[in-house]
């Protein structure tokens, strides 16, 4: 195995003038997009693709936090009922009703 050596085939001439026409495209858009001006007079540039693009709002995105959902079983024991003559509320702030009219 370590005696074998791999003989890559040459590129073809179509893949590299893919590849060269893709980097100028890139290259030409960077340009446009850097130098692109409007007149003086035209204020509003509502039907420019490349302003309403370049002028955009940054969406913010909210990360969604998952929540875990667990059961807990416990044992709860029933407590005798209190009489209602036995307990008095003890309200320190407690005040009047308002009059009746």
């Amino acid at each position: 195995m370590s005696g074998k050596t791999t003989i890559s085939r040459p590129r073809s001439p179509w893949r590299i003038l893919l590849g060269v026409l893709c980097i100028a495209l890139i290259m030409v858009g960077g340009v446009v997009s850097a130098t692109h001006t409007h007149s003086q007079r035209e204020i509003s540039h509502q039907d420019c693709g490349l302003c309403v693009t370049a002028h955009m709002a940054v969406q913010i995105a909210v990360t969604v936090t998952q929540v875990c959902v667990a059961q807990v079983f416990t044992r709860v024991e029933a407590s005798r009922p209190v009489a209602s003559h036995d307990f008095t509320p003890q309200f320190a702030l407690f005040s009047r009703p308002p009059p009746a009219a």
